[in-house]
């Protein structure tokens, strides 16, 4: 099992950077209702990419 990414939502402003960073499909979720990315947790495999990307510091490699 792998360790997956976490989004801090109060701190995500939905700019999608992310988005175009994940290496796998279907990982990285933008949620139009809400304007925030959500993480299919089953499908991260926490490489950390995104994380280095978000200008907001909205994502950690966490448990």
């Amino acid at each position: 099992m792998y360790v997956s990414v976490r989004v801090a939502k109060e701190k995500c402003i939905g700019c999608k950077i992310c988005l175009s960073t994940c290496p796998e499909a279907n990982v990285l979720l933008y949620i139009k209702e809400e304007k925030k990315v959500m993480v299919n947790e089953s499908r991260c495999k926490g490489c950390g990419l995104c994380v280095t990307v978000c200008p907001k510091e909205a994502l950690t490699v966490g448990h």
